[in-house]
């Protein structure tokens, strides 16, 4: 009863962000029907279909796209310290502080979500630049030389 009530209330948090069917039913193993009609309920419109997205490299083929991913990355870093339950919960945190700072951003909860794990994966990395000291995502664009975004030296 209270496992049901966990995953019930995780995914309330979950359509709260407007995250992707798939990546809900994934994380909580709830029934996507479920899932479905609460979150047409909660918004008012049905939720966005297809899969989860799998490649980094889309959500950074702009300048734009890329310093929100960093910046993402940042929160993510900084939230996987402070947050005791860890895992979509760190993620949660740090969208919640990601759209504080940036509230226009065009990223959402499932984008969020694949830089996260890729993270975990640790298939890409938060750097610092040596130059100017701001924040580098590494391994972020395919056919990129790293380079800071803000100083264009290179990141070793």
């Amino acid at each position: 009863m209270l496992d049901t009530y966990n995953q019930q209330s995780l995914a309330i948090e979950l359509i709260k962000r407007k995250a992707r069917i798939t990546l809900m039913q994934e994380v909580t193993g709830l029934p996507k029907k479920w899932l479905r009609q609460t979150f047409r309920e909660y918004h008012g419109f049905p939720a966005r279909s297809g899969d989860n997205k799998q490649s980094i490299q889309a959500l950074t083929r702009t300048n734009k796209q890329y310093k929100e991913a960093t910046a993402f990355a940042i929160c993510y870093k900084h939230a996987e310290l402070v947050v005791d339950q860890g895992g979509i919960h760190s993620v949660i945190n740090a969208f919640d502080v990601f759209k504080k700072m940036c509230p226009t951003s065009q990223l959402d909860f499932s984008g969020a979500y694949l830089i996260a794990k890729n993270q975990q994966d640790r298939k890409v990395e938060v750097k610092t630049c040596p130059n100017c000291e701001s924040a580098v995502l590494i391994k972020a664009r395919i056919n990129f030389i790293e380079t800071c975004v803000i100083c264009r030296t290179l990141i070793p």
